[in-house]
């Protein structure tokens, strides 16, 4: 019999109930609901906060018998039933949907524990709630708040309106310091966090838990997970389509895995993208589902009002005291795209995190939303470039693929201002999004014995290409075919099947492209 995936499932109790499969994370659900009182969780879309929110309602409303058989059980003894006031603010696009959202959610609960007659705030409305439901229970109640900062997300480049946004925010939040002592605890989850609406300095005490070691987990799955959880899925995938469970499983870490949402290195500790694990289990098949599901609205708008100095992501660096701290801004794209999750920490040394790319679906969802504004070429250009790449490379046509590189490239718009690194690494990454589109396995920065690859891409079984960058000022093409062949690059790649090719290429900032290339065929 199929077992049951939980494919856009995101309540608790639902799962529960129909027999879904489900990643068991309640210990960790246990330790943030019996810990600080005010806690603040950052993730990607996608990524199982609601069904975490939705895990703590059911925990606080004190309904046992939904968990049963989970890790919960020896943890909790008491089960005591509380009152759970919660917000969705998912979907809401402007100040007047959200106020009115908060006030109709106030005002149910309102039914059960007595309207207040008066003109009062949204702050003295809810202030009240909670103490009549704290002195009718007897137990401090919950506030939990999924997706906080949807409407804030939607309004960030409509200053008017998201001004209006933040005034709901100020009339609303403050009800939870005020009324501290009804508050068993808040739990606020959503993925930016937005320093500027105060609301983070008026709940000053509130415990940031988005890169904390022991939550590292909490959402996402890990590879011992799959393997506990998943394993008739893993078998019917791997039987399909012909491979071992050990291929199955490597093909699957390399399009889903990679995400580290803390310092801790322990490679128990990275995640999988739960949304596009389960679409892939589901149904048999490798596929970028997460960008399909569709979210890079904001990614693209963000794109297009940054300085293209910006779009190097692999090794960007973010200071270890603003990582939890700054505010989103697009004057710190390497950050915003953690929280989006189009980056995530890739090492840490207790001064700065390193950020890169996670895994092969970011790499083509964020490739494919670059390359158009990076190029400032509409996506019909791109994928025009992209088919002919595919086509000379079919075709073993090598100085074809490189003639459509160098007509792709041509005219590049990049500032003249910025200096010789940072120019050669643009075009190295507009190459590398390219190949990788193409369908390559690209690998950058590879070291071998006699140095320093610039960047590799493998093309199915059948072609190696290896390529050496050199700006026209450093050398140029001279340089670049030098030091393919003094250092015999190729060497790395010579048990490889298929034909393997040193591509020596220059760049010419005047041109703003590939001044010329030289191939050596090996």
């Amino acid at each position: 019999m199929t077992r049951k995936l939980p494919l856009g499932i995101q309540g608790f109790e639902e799962i529960r109930k129909e027999g879904y499969l489900y990643v068991d994370k309640t210990d960790l659900a246990w330790q943030i609901a019996n810990g600080n009182k005010y806690n603040f969780l950052s993730r990607p879309r996608r990524f199982g906060k609601s069904l975490l929110t939705s895990t703590l309602k059911c925990y606080f409303e004190g309904r046992k018998e939904l968990f049963e058989g989970l890790k919960i059980m020896e943890l909790e003894k008491e089960w005591p039933k509380r009152q759970v006031f919660s917000f969705d603010f998912s979907g809401f696009e402007t100040a007047d949907a959200l106020y009115k959202h908060i006030n109709t959610t106030i005002a149910k609960y309102e039914l059960i524990y007595g309207k207040v007659e008066t003109d009062e705030t949204l702050v003295d409305r809810f202030v009240t709630l909670m103490r009549k439901a704290y002195e009718k229970t007897g137990q401090q109640v919950a506030v939990l708040v999924d997706e906080y900062d949807a409407p804030l997300q939607h309004t960030l480049f409509e200053e008017d309106e998201h001004k209006e946004v933040v005034k709901v925010y100020r009339s609303f939040f403050p009800a939870l310091k005020t009324a501290g002592d009804y508050l068993k605890c808040l739990f606020l989850t959503g993925i930016t966090k937005f320093t500027q609406l105060s609301l983070f300095s008026t709940l000053n005490n509130i415990s940031i838990i988005s890169t904390l070691d022991k939550y590292a987990t909490v959402c996402g799955i890990t590879q011992q997970e799959i393997l506990d959880n998943f394993r008739p899925e893993l078998e019917a995938m791997s039987k399909s389509n012909g491979w071992t469970t050990d291929e199955t499983l490597a093909k699957l870490e390399t399009a889903y895995d990679g995400y580290r949402f803390s310092s801790d290195a322990n490679p128990e500790k990275m995640v999988y993208n739960p949304f596009s694990l389960m679409n892939a289990l589901s149904t048999g098949k490798i596929a970028n589902y997460w960008v399909s599901s569709g979210g890079s609205r904001l990614l693209n708008e963000l794109l297009r009002r940054t300085d293209s100095e910006q779009f190097v992501f692999e090794d960007s660096v973010v200071r270890a005291t603003t990582f939890d701290g700054a505010d989103v801004s697009i004057n710190n794209m390497p950050l915003f795209l953690y929280q989006l999750g189009y980056l995530t920490i890739k090492d840490y040394n207790g001064r700065v995190y390193k950020l890169g790319i996670p895994n092969n679906e970011v790499r083509d969802a964020l490739y494919e939303v670059v390359l158009p504004n990076a190029t400032h070429k509409k996506e019909s250009e791109v994928e025009t470039a992209i088919e002919r790449l595919n086509v000379a490379l079919d075709n073993d046509d090598i100085d074809t693929m490189m003639k459509n590189l160098q007509q792709f490239l041509a005219e590049t718009p990049y500032s003249r201002d910025s200096d010789n690194y940072k120019y050669e690494e643009y075009y190295r990454m507009i190459m590398r999004a390219v190949f990788s589109l193409v369908g390559c396995r690209v690998q950058e920065e590879k070291h071998v014995a006699t140095g320093g690859i610039d960047f590799v891409a493998r093309y199915g079984n059948k072609t190696t290409l290896v390529f050496e960058l050199k700006m026209n000022r450093n050398g140029g093409i001279e340089a670049a075919k030098k030091q393919l062949i003094d250092k015999k690059y190729t060497s790395a790649y010579s048990a490889e099947p298929g034909k393997v090719y040193a591509i020596a290429v220059s760049f010419d900032e005047e041109k703003r492209g590939i001044d010329d290339y030289l191939i050596i065929d090996n």
